[in-house]
């Protein structure tokens, strides 16, 4: 017969173990299933009482009572299993002894003996082995003690390996975990790999929730022919709830010793980063040439849900600075650095933003112009004047300045009012618009430069009507059912030719001229050029779905048609003054489950010269299982052709080791340029890579155009190591290990994925 006993008290054993490493095993890679006893699943969690099952039980007095036979103590969501427990009522205690498991909805405990203190809310477990069970985790503890307020481990273990498997351990002679803290402290700790010491700590604090505390983070080793050996040891100081500082000193063996900060900081309406990066004195480099430094500031503020700022300013010492040393904040592939800040409103009738703008330009290329002020304005939404016709408008104004050109200070107004009649259905959308462009120009030469008019006035009317039609059928792919659209469009659009070659380009540069950019209405960025135009652009897109939606195949081919030949001027900017018929195009074909071909290209139907492609071969099985081949070129870059071949891919050799590669060639200067080898091993517990890289140094003190030519190649090789659930590993996957080069792999688009 059994028996069952009501007591009102409460277990913390459970609460604060799990808490304990609840930070440090959030990773499952080595979960292992564990069988639950079906008691555990009908508790209630809401029930403060304890209920205490057994075969047999004897009462002394109502002073003491000894249960035995397949005892059964549960508490809420807890469960607690021996074949013997006593409990006294003078001692206020429970005690378990015999062999005790311990269960929750996270974690097992096994242990020898087990007693409770309910008069001082404490408890303890001997010979203590734990595990988790919907995450990896589990470990060891000669005695464990907790309390509401502290819990402590004697002669503790924790490893988030598989039982059985001592590939890493961390093992502590105590360890102490005060829950209100949200910290642990482990004291005489060494670091275990197959059960060999590989480092000592005396002393070790943890985080037991998602509180932070300043100390020391996980160093970074690397080593490169440009820095040497190179060692990173970050230092974290957590200031306060809403700002941190993050100090890291980097060494390097050829260059010196470097100072890294990142400051963080958030509140209700304001959030940014400011970085600095300093080297005093830089071994490579003459004594005469300074201190090496980085900054970075970027900035948000919401102050109304109407208004909103922002400012993002990068700042280096040097041209090569980035190229040099590298950073975290920018690409050593980086030619330029943006700094800009704006404050903008967005109001029910108008949107309005106050914006300065600038550029570091690196390398000898010519300086840019900055913006100091631009004021744009413009219609929240279209007002409606009649049925079906909207009208619209926006406004500019700009000072722009460059001390070391021809023109050093301009100021630019432009106004642009826009009538737009839209038909819009579901099958068909007509939409016609007309606009009229007026700029006024105040220029000011520099000193000894007299061939620059001061005041110019351009106004230009614009006519657009652009009509698309959607089509669809049912269609047979394959064997198998499927839908193709049909989406073909046309587009004229009229601006009468303006000779603007009296005005200078402080913000306008020639666009790419895919598929979709046929159809736009300006061929430029910015408004210091505005194309000629009495042309038809027609166009269409195909698409296949499968029945369940996927994007299986997309083709779009479209072509520009001149009914009145572009007016040719002298200036001497071939970019700008481009006026070939662009034919263009774009395929992607997902063709065969995990295959996928994708290209685009864009050829001169006058000239009949190629100016622009890409193609790309993809097999993609898994994150783990993929390949790409790719060809990319492009007639002028700078006045350079370039044209590059590109293979990469990652495969597993078995079950752990897996084999990453990839290798990019200049076709044209017939070099390479990129490459790199990896192999990497990750068992469910740990993982280990290695990386070996050589890529093109690209130095921007060199003349343009003859980077490719000049340019050194930079070997490098490096090592790291991963204790999973115990440390970082983000960014250890193996898809992030294409995407160190200079190209970056590029997973194949489609809508659908």
């Amino acid at each position: 017969m059994k028996h069952r006993f009501i007591l009102f008290f409460y277990l913390f054993l459970m609460a604060t173990c799990n808490r304990a490493f609840a930070e440090q095993s959030a990773v499952n890679f080595c979960y292992q299933p564990i069988l639950l006893p079906d008691t555990l699943t009908n508790l209630d969690s809401n029930d403060p009482a304890i209920y205490i099952n057994s075969n047999t039980v004897d009462l002394n007095q109502n002073q003491t009572a000894h249960f035995s036979g397949q005892v059964e103590i549960s508490h809420r969501d807890t469960l607690l299993i021996a074949p013997n427990a006593s409990y006294s009522q003078l001692r206020q205690s429970l005690t378990a002894d015999g062999g005790i498991a311990y269960f929750n909805s996270n974690m097992t405990v096994n242990g020898s003996s087990f007693e409770a203190i309910i008069a001082k809310d404490s408890a303890k477990l001997d010979d203590a082995q734990y595990q988790f069970i919907s995450q990896a985790g589990r470990g060891y503890a000669q005695q464990l003690q907790a309390s509401k307020q502290k819990l402590t481990l004697q002669s503790a273990l924790f490893t988030t390996c598989p039982t059985e498997d001592n590939s890493w351990a961390l093992h502590a002679k105590e360890i102490n975990i005060e829950s209100d803290a949200g910290w642990g402290e482990a004291h005489h700790a060494v670091f275990k790999i197959s059960d060999i010491p590989i480092f000592y700590l005396p002393y070790l604090t943890f985080p037991v929730n998602d509180q932070r505390r300043s100390g020391v983070l996980l160093p970074k080793i690397g080593s490169s022919q440009k820095v040497g050996l190179e060692l990173e040891i970050p230092y974290y100081f957590n200031l306060a709830p809403n700002y941190d500082l993050t100090l890291t000193p980097r060494y390097m063996s050829k260059r010196g010793l470097q100072l890294k900060s990142h400051f963080r900081y958030l509140t209700s309406q304001d959030s940014g980063n400011i970085q600095l990066e300093y080297l005093h004195d830089d071994n490579e480099k003459a004594d005469d040439f300074g201190p090496r430094y980085l900054g970075h500031i970027s900035h948000l503020s919401d102050f109304t849900p109407k208004i909103r700022a922002y400012i993002d300013v990068t700042d280096v010492s040097d041209d090569a600075y980035l190229n040099d040393l590298g950073s975290d904040y920018a690409n050593q592939s980086d030619t330029q650095l943006l700094r800009e800040a704006a404050i903008s409103y967005y109001g029910e009738n108008v949107h309005s933003q106050l914006k300065v703008q600038g550029f570091e330009i690196l390398g000898n290329y010519n300086s840019a112009y900055s913006a100091l002020p631009e004021l744009q304005l413009k219609s929240a939404d279209p007002i409606t004047v009649l049925p079906n016709l909207n009208f619209a408008w926006q406004a500019q104004y700009a000072h722009f300045i460059n001390d070391t050109a021809n023109i050093t200070r301009a100021d630019r107004l432009h106004l642009e009012p826009t009538l737009v009649m839209p038909f819009i259905t579901p099958a068909l959308e007509i939409t016609a618009q007309a606009s009229l462009l007026y700029s006024y120009y105040q220029q000011t030469a520099a000193e000894g430069v007299h061939d620059i008019r001061s005041s110019i006035n351009r106004t230009v009317p614009k006519f657009r009507l652009h009509s698309r039609l959607n089509l669809e059928r049912e269609y047979d792919w394959f064997g198998q059912p499927a839908l193709q659209t049909f989406e073909p469009q046309i587009q004229y659009l009229y601006i009468p030719y303006r000779n603007q070659t009296d005005i200078g380009l402080y913000d306008t540069t020639r666009l790419q001229d895919d598929y979709y950019g046929l159809f736009r209405e300006n061929r430029y960025s910015g408004l210091d050029r505005i194309n000629q135009a009495n042309q038809l652009t027609v166009g269409w897109t195909s698409r296949l779905y499968d029945n369940a939606d996927n994007e299986l195949f997309r083709f779009s081919l479209g072509q520009i048609f001149f009914l009145e030949q572009p007016t040719i001027t002298t200036e001497n900017e071939d970019e700008l003054n481009s006026t070939e018929s662009m034919l263009a195009s774009e395929l992607i074909w997902h063709w065969y489950r995990k295959w996928y071909f994708s290209t685009a290209l864009q050829y001169d139907i006058d000239s009949e010269k190629l100016i622009k492609s890409n193609a790309s071969l993809d097999y993609r099985a898994s994150d783990k299982s993929l390949f790409q081949l790719n060809h990319r070129y492009s007639r002028a870059v700078s006045g350079l052709e370039i044209q590059q071949l590109g293979v990469l891919g990652t495969t597993p050799i078995n079950e752990n080791v897996q084999l990453v590669a990839s290798y990019y060639r200049d076709v044209t200067n017939h070099r390479m340029i990129d490459a790199s080898f990896g192999l990497q091993y990750e068992s469910c517990c740990w993982a280990v890579r290695l990386i070996a890289k050589r890529q093109i140094i690209t130095d921007l003190e060199l003349p343009i155009g003859n980077f490719t030519q000049t340019s050194k190649l930079d070997s490098s090789i490096g090592l790291q190591f991963v204790l999973k659930g115990f440390g970082d590993n983000a960014g250890f996957g193996v898809s992030d290990m294409l995407s160190n080069g200079i190209f970056s792999y590029r997973r194949p688009y489609l809508l659908t994925n």
